[in-house]
């Protein structure tokens, strides 16, 4: 029976990293449907291009909407794991631009877009 999950699991996060671009679509659609100047990245393995099906899939939302609100409508949207979710403000933005590698999700989903299904 757990073998079963795993496969199934295994699966599933392998349908998602083959339509990454489809999902970070969603979050940006998402996102800026509640605050127009809102900012999203992707970073960590993915952005970095070192990920693992086991990996999650990190973003980061700048904006002055609260946490919870807008991982609520990530949620509404089917956004869950392996989507690992941060969400600040622009003065803790500053940490990530220090500490992180920051790929823009719109330039992303823009220069992936046609290799979408």
């Amino acid at each position: 029976m757990s073998e079963r999950l795993l496969v199934e699991e295994a699966r599933r996060r392998a349908e998602v990293f083959r339509n990454l671009p489809r999902y970070l679509k969603v979050v940006l659609d998402t996102v800026k449907s509640l605050d127009e100047n809102a900012e999203v990245y992707l970073f960590g393995s993915v952005a970095e291009g070192r990920y693992l099906l086991s990996s999650d899939i990190d973003i980061l939302v700048v904006t002055e909407r609260s946490p919870g609100e807008v991982l609520a409508a990530l949620w509404e949207k089917g956004i869950k794991e392996p989507f690992e979710v941060h969400v600040v403000d622009k003065d803790a933005f500053e940490v990530y631009v220090r500490r992180a590698k920051l790929l823009r999700i719109d330039e992303y989903v823009r220069d992936t877009s046609t290799t979408v299904k």
